[in-house]
């Protein structure tokens, strides 16, 4: 049982998940191209990366027991006074604009999102990849006002943007922040990145295959940290577990992955390998898991420390760091099942990832196929460096029939 080959093996396959500085490269490019494309047909705009994208977590979905396409998000942020305006027109201005130019128009995805607006690019490095734009304006002032009321600071206050948001048919606004989340989210990470980061560096050039020649030619989005790559396993393992169960619509979102993980990540040490900070952030999860059987008031007595999953009055609590009117665990309040689901999904990742560390060679290889996809894990692991136990033939040999006869 050879670990070290395994927790090596395990980073190479989180590796492989991600996107290519190919793509990383040509996705920036685009989504620049759109900004500069929508200012000279009149529509003042700034686009920027959200969610996995801007935080350096995206992964190959996984979808309908298969790999799908990269799905990359951005903000479309309309230089327009949401008091002056409404969540449809913004939508459908943004909507116009594409439709002027017939690359766009033919690039756009027939179906509206409630969203956002779905660019389908064709591939790149094999694979397909979708930008999810997303029609906004800045926030209005009393909104502002209100996040500092609750402990958010001005500058990130200010970075608030209401996005278009469409609900049984009707056009809103949502509160969104991610240029604040993802400032949040890299005061976390820093020492992850930070620790190490010289030879991450040159390894990452060793293994780019001339695509890096310096270290300095390597874009501050490619960087990966032990944290990144954790968030990046489970949520790969997230996307095969609810598709192979047939309960996609039950699964976690990935921001309450993203920023349950970075919460517990806080309290672990920065030089911690990606398997052994996976193996604190799970048993972190299974600590919040007792939730489930104890009432709030003896969890909070026994696990004095722990309020990153909280219940209060019965309600579920996952509070956005930069955004107090948003509770992630709001769909858990609404469908109950959804935390159930939630709770046994941890119980799949430790078998799955830690307890198979210790299991023989051919349970560990299933146990990896399992959780990140059978397919997958059998195109990217050299199965020659382990162990796989012939079955062995057992061979009966029959007693005449007069034997037993005669007993």
């Amino acid at each position: 049982m050879n670990k070290t080959l395994r927790k090596e093996d395990l980073v190479k396959l989180v590796k492989g998940l991600d996107i290519t500085p190919t793509m990383f490269k040509n996705a920036t490019e685009k989504y620049e191209n759109l900004g500069h494309y929508l200012q000279e047909v009149g529509l003042e705009v700034d686009i920027f990366p959200q969610g996995s994208f801007s935080i350096g977590t995206i992964v190959r979905p996984y979808r309908n027991l298969q790999d799908g396409s990269y799905d990359l998000d951005f903000i479309c942020r309309v230089n327009k006074q949401k008091e002056n305006t409404n969540a449809k027109t913004i939508k459908y201005d943004v909507y116009k604009a594409l439709c002027k130019n017939e690359t766009y128009k033919k690039l756009l995805c027939k179906e509206e999102y409630d969203k956002c607006w779905t660019l389908e690019y064709a591939e790149i490095d094999g694979i397909d990849f979708n930008m999810d734009i997303v029609p906004a304006v800045r926030e209005d002032n009393d909104t502002i006002l209100y996040l500092q009321s609750k402990g958010i600071n001005i500058t990130m206050a200010n970075k608030a943007v209401a996005i278009t948001n469409r609900k049984k048919g009707v056009y809103k606004w949502s509160t969104s922040n991610p240029k604040a989340y993802r400032e949040w989210f890299e005061v976390i990470n820093a020492p992850f990145i930070e620790y190490n980061r010289q030879t991450k560096l040159e390894k990452m050039i060793s293994e780019s295959r001339g695509f890096y020649n310096s270290i300095e030619s390597i874009p501050i989005g490619m960087e990966r940290s032990a944290l990144q790559r954790v968030i990046q396993l489970l949520k790969r393992h997230r996307d095969v577990y609810f598709s192979k169960n047939k309960r996609e619509r039950d699964k976690p979102l990935s921001a309450v992955i993203t920023t349950i993980s970075a919460l517990i990540a806080r309290n672990a040490s920065p030089s911690l390998d990606v398997y052994d900070l996976l193996q604190f952030i799970v048993h972190e999860f299974e600590v919040y898991s007792n939730i489930q059987r104890m009432n709030e008031s003896e969890f909070n007595e026994v696990y004095k420390e722990k309020k990153v999953i909280e219940r209060q009055n019965g309600k579920w609590i996952i509070m956005n760091p930069v955004n107090p009117k948003d509770n992630l665990a709001d769909a858990w309040n609404e469908e109950p099942e959804k935390a159930v689901c939630f709770f046994q999904w941890v119980k799949q990742i430790k078998k799955d990832f830690i307890d198979s560390l210790y299991e023989q060679d051919d349970k560990f290889i299933s146990a990896l196929e399992n959780g990140l996809g059978s397919n997958y894990v059998q195109k990217n692991i050299n199965k020659n460096n382990y162990n796989f136990l012939k079955p062995q033939l057992i061979i009966n040999t029959p007693k005449h029939w007069r034997s037993h006869c005669d007993k």
